[in-house]
């Protein structure tokens, strides 16, 4: 028998052995996968839904919509999967966004959209830009560039442009891990032809006809190919082209010949003042007040952006040495700076997080074989982790690499449960307990992938890393543990490390008398808690009693009145409803009822920390009235950059002049001066600054305190109305018909028409022609008609061809001289000529100015405009006032038309709190694990009771310590669902399991001998996940998410162990077998 034990033994630890190297090995693989994770500042998944945007410079919302938003949206109506479609088109620009079902692939979605794209683009219209996909992103835009360079040089930026171009893009195109560069910040050549309307007039030539004379000029045209004879070398087939007759590289007026109405030739020269200039601009961006070209690097999906940012700065460092005299490159962003500041957080957190619990075990244990156990145990399973990552393809960032630092505690928690039993029992029957605990996290963290899509593609990752670690750690917990504890000889060490020598050495009675109290103090204990157990499940239900009004029932959030005529509504206005009871009944039972949870819901502030994510930046913004000009805008800015350029203590400043009403100025500080007083006192002297100037609208915030702002606008209006329609023209007349419904009631003053809802009112106005219709029906002359005459008068930048130069392809342009000398009110009382009759405008039209829809929308290609204004007076009665005039006016509007109210009000108790059902799915899968666990029905609701208890500790750690609750709270109850029923399954598992041993054994002596046996490693795993969430706290600032997910589940697990003490053995036990044990004795 000897032998056979031997035997057993030393295959025992030759199979132990192997177990060991295996593990090794395999984490060797992992950790020489690290670098090959991607690694990134934000997720990078996509909301199923992409945007197609485009520009057409100089062209009118109504325009844009008809020649290009149209027949895009009506090809892109053609993808597969599409739940709904949206667009905007505005003045020189437009957008369509495509919302996808979640189970389309968003891949496959992108390529049929590209193609439709490309299929459709010669049909647009000249001046459109080619229009470019953007993927739906969860909060901020991770398809953008991660890097971005700024060219400065005394030359024009066209020049800058063009040396950029051929010297720095090609060689940075090269590096691998690139997806694309985009370079800009030009204003590239055109060609400009102003003529004389009245001269075009009296020849008889229209602007159609110098377009149509410089299209035949330029064309180029394929004919198709021809197979012809090459002598010897055979047959060859030869590709026909139609090519100007001059192949040069200029534009040349005098060679385009124009036809006049009584069919003789004239040159273009004679018709058009010709003058090459720059475009237009559209906007402008420099950098420290020069003119700046622009060139931004966007990283490969699967690219570390870590890795490739030092290569593209390596080639940067490179060029520089080779620019001509004069060009400077400076980096205006980069991403990964703010990659290598959050992840030396982590990293500080991770290792503040291991050294903290390794500190722990050693001064329980004081082994430095438990504490190599430990250690080698956590190496092993995050290098294994590491293969899953990969394999499953999961992003290093900020989320998944914080889910690391959260899964250690759980990690260590594993090892120190199967270690003790281990040390105990000497097999691996606690297992079966840590998996269903593991399996209850798990499950708890499923619920994060039914959340909001943009909720759900930021956390999932965080998910999916913490699951796969307590994946790994089960395996670890399973093998790898019991081997090294087999190798290393790791024995239980004994309740008293002294030994008996050396206290009969000591002599004295008083040690040995608390020697024998302390050896005692388990009995003593044992005895005080199975008294206390007979007395709380005595009073069972009292306790049960005590448990439902510490949580607390949402008394407080009965409604004062109960709408509706119905005899419960009735009774229940006559009883809870009454002046007595609100004011002198019911805040003494909101207080007495609604427990913690009363103060949870009225006094805790749900909204997020502030995290300054990024270095210390002072904005300015400033905002011009409608109708100023682009020039204006930028002389205004301009003087704001002449006075921060006096500034040493800046190290750069960016200005963007993004349209003619608003422009924006980003100042960022030398490193020395970014945590000193001269960010304030700068952005009181700009304020300052801001007031001397004068001529528009300045607001200056940032350094995280109270911003200015001389803006004063007036509200738009807090009651809305949206109307739907399949003609734009119709729906604009039914919408002003709607409003002059609405100004005939007198509390309502004035009623605002636009493409959406505004909080402000705008000052945008246009001119536009109110048609006398009789009159024109009368001259026999339409409106397209009266448009045609007018506009060869007042035409500007018309855009009638291109023509290939050596620096490019430059627009060709035609004015009208007339456009710039005669005015409105030359407009409307010049006389022209239409139908062979000379007319004033004023005869057949009023000009008149106000207020017009800036944008046209469309909602599932249906146009869209929204209607707004104040009701003064009550606000119940202005809503049954416009659900009266809705109602009347919907019935007298054609089929395929709807006006419908819109509901501004926001609030937590509607959509917003429907992940809060989601906690009924945990608790659904912790009942169904256990209950697989424990073959029972009644214990798993003992656990699932237990859960209620942690989350008056959340609760009261938000009240007491004044946090604001946000996402982070939420995920804290989620975890805590899964992490406090852990020691629940401990205990009744062992419980179980002793009354199986001993099943003559009372379960009240039962039950205390699995607290007695289990108390040990609970206490261990719960201190440990505590020490494990403190880093999250340490800190500055209170980062959101973290710091409220660190405190609600600091605050749970500590008073779930009130829970599990108390509450747990009197839902376990029943009273009966105290009755019988009595009688018995």
């Amino acid at each position: 028998m000897q032998n056979i034990s031997l035997e057993i033994k030393k295959s025992s630890k030759a199979s132990a052995f192997t177990l060991i190297v295996a593990f090794v090995c395999v984490a060797l693989v992992g950790l020489a996968l690290v670098p090959l994770l991607p690694v990134k500042l934000n997720p990078s998944r996509t909301l199923p839904g992409f945007t197609v945007r485009f520009s057409m410079p100089g062209t009118s919302a109504r325009v844009v919509e008809m020649t290009a938003t149209s027949k895009l949206e009506a090809m892109l109506a053609r993808v597969k999967g599409i739940r709904g479609i949206y667009s905007t088109s505005g003045n020189g620009w437009g957008s369509i966004s495509v919302n996808l079902d979640k189970h389309v692939d968003v891949a496959v979605a992108r390529f049929e959209a590209s193609t439709i794209i490309r299929q459709t683009w010669p049909e647009l219209p000249d001046g459109v830009s080619y229009p470019y996909i953007q993927m739906q992103s969860p909060g901020q835009n991770n398809q953008g560039p991660f890097m971005a360079f700024t060219i400065n040089a005394p030359a024009i930026p066209i020049l800058i442009q063009q040396y950029a171009e051929e010297h720095i893009k090609t060689r940075l195109a090269q590096l691998p891990g690139i997806y694309k560069i985009n370079l800009g910040g030009a204003t590239p050549m055109e060609w400009r032809l102003e003529y004389d309307s009245e001269q075009l007039h009296t020849l008889g030539i229209s602007t159609d006809d110098i377009r149509q004379a410089v299209r035949l000029h330029y064309q180029k045209e394929f004919l198709g190919t021809y197979d012809m004879e090459q002598g010897s070398s055979g047959r060859q087939w030869i590709r026909l082209a139609l090519v100007p007759e001059y192949n040069n590289r200029d534009f040349d007026a005098e060679r385009i010949q124009v036809k006049m109405k009584d069919g003789k030739i004239i040159g273009l020269n004679e018709l058009v003042k010709v003058s090459r200039v720059e475009e237009q601009p559209q906007s402008y961006y420099r950098i420290n007040g020069l003119n700046s070209i622009y060139l931004s690097v966007v990283a490969e999906e699967t690219a570390n952006q870590l890795a490739l940012s030092k290569e593209v700065k390596a080639y940067m460092d490179d060029i520089r040495l080779l620019l001509p005299a004069g060009y400077e490159i400076h980096t205006s962003y980069d991403a990964t700076e703010f990659i290598q500041e959050e992840l030396g957080k982590i990293y500080l957190r991770t290792g503040v997080t291991v050294a903290i619990l390794l500190l722990f075990v050693l001064l329980i244990t004081f082994s430095p074989k438990y504490l190599f156990l430990i250690v080698t145990s956590l190496a092993v399973n995050v290098a294994i982790a590491v293969i899953f990552y990969y394999a499953f393809g999961l992003e290093m960032q900020l989320y998944s690499l914080a889910g690391i630092t959260v899964s250690l505690n759980l990690v260590i928690d594993n090892t120190i449960v199967m270690s003790d039993h281990y040390l105990r029992r000497g097999n691996r029957k606690a297992f079966m307990s840590v998996l269903a605990a593991t399996l209850t996290t798990m499950g708890a963290l499923v619920i994060i992938f039914f959340l909001d899509e943009k909720i759900r593609l930021n956390l999932q990752d965080f998910a999916a890393v913490v699951i796969i670690n307590l994946g790994v750690s089960l395996l670890v917990a399973l093998f790898f543990v019991p081997s090294l504890i087999d190798k290393t000889g790791l024995k239980r060490r004994k309740k008293f490390s002294l030994s008996d020598a050396k206290w009969k050495s000591g002599n004295i009675r008083f040690f040995m008398w608390i020697r024998s109290k302390m050896r005692r103090f388990p009995v003593y204990f044992s005895r005080f808690y199975s008294w206390l157990i007979r007395i709380l499940c005595r009073w069972r239900v009292a306790v049960c009693i005590l448990l439902l009004l510490a949580f607390g029932l949402p008394v407080f959030l009965l409604p004062e009145k109960m709408k509706g005529e119905d005899k419960w509504a009735e009774f229940y206005n006559k009883t809870l409803g009454t002046s007595t009871y609100k004011e002198k009944v019911k805040p003494v039972v909101d207080k007495a009822l609604g427990g913690a949870l009363r103060l949870f819901v009225q006094k805790v502030y749900e909204g997020s920390y502030f995290t300054r994510n990024e270095e210390v930046v002072l904005h300015a913004n400033a905002n011009l009235p409608n109708g100023s000009t682009l020039e204006q805008m930028n002389t205004l800015i301009k003087r704001m950059e002449t006075y921060l350029s006096e500034f040493k203590e800046i190290k750069q400043f960016q200005t963007s002049v993004e349209s003619a009403r608003r422009a924006s100025i980003h100042i960022y500080f030398t490193k020395e001066h970014q945590k000193s007083g001269f960010p304030y006192t700068l952005k009181a002297n700009m304020i300052n600054k801001a007031l001397q100037l004068g001529g528009g609208d300045w607001s200056i915030y940032g350094l995280q305190d109270q911003g200015f702002s001389n803006n004063v606008r007036e509200s738009a209006g807090s009651f809305r109305v949206k109307m739907y329609g399949y003609n734009y023209d119709e729906l604009y007349d039914r919408a002003e018909q709607l409003k002059e419904k609405f100004l005939s009631h007198r509390r309502i003053k004035e009623v605002t028409i636009g493409s959406d809802f505004s909080w402000w009112k705008d000052d945008y106005m246009e001119f536009y022609f109110s048609l006398d219709k009789l009159r024109m029906a009368e001259e026999n002359i339409g409106a397209g008609r009266l448009f045609s005459a007018i506009r060869p008068i007042y035409g500007r930048n018309m855009e009638i061809g291109s023509v290939t130069t050596e620096e490019g392809t430059e627009k060709i342009k035609l004015s009208s001289r007339q456009s710039e000398e005669r005015d409105v009110w030359a407009m409307q009382y010049y006389p022209f000529s239409a139908g062979g009759k000379e007319y004033k405008l004023s005869e057949l039209a009023t000009v008149e100015k106000g207020q017009m829809p800036q944008e046209v929308a469309k909602e599932n290609q249906q146009y869209r405009l929204c209607l707004q204004y104040e009701y003064i007076g009550s606000s119940e009665q202005g809503h049954k006032l416009l659900k009266k005039d809705l109602e009347e006016f919907n019935e007298i509007l054609p089929m395929g038309y709807t006006a419908k109210s819109e509901d501004n009000n926001w609030s937590w108790g509607g959509k917003d709190n429907k992940q809060y059902r989601l906690l009924l799915i945990v608790i659904a899968i912790i009942f169904f694990i256990t209950s697989i666990l424990f073959n029972s029905l009644k214990q798993p609701l003992a656990i699932i009771f237990v859960i209620p208890v942690s989350y008056i500790g959340v609760f009261l750690t938000f009240y007491w310590f004044k946090l604001n609750f946000d996402q982070g709270g939420f995920a804290s109850f989620v975890l805590l669902c899964g992490i406090t029923v852990n020691a629940s399954i401990y205990i009744l598992n062992e419980y179980n399991s002793i009354r199986q041993r001993y099943p003559r054994l009372s379960p009240l002596r039962a039950y205390v001998k699995a607290w007695n046996t289990k108390v040990i490693p609970i206490f261990l795993t719960v201190v440990s996940t505590i020490l494990g969430f403190i880093p999250f706290m340490i800190g500055a600032e209170k980062e959101g998410f973290w710091f409220p997910l660190a405190a609600g589940t600091i605050g749970g697990l500590v008073m779930s162990v009130i829970g599990v003490f108390i509450f747990l053995p009197v839902l376990t036990l029943k009273k009966k077998w105290f009755t019988r044990s009595k009688a018995v004795l």
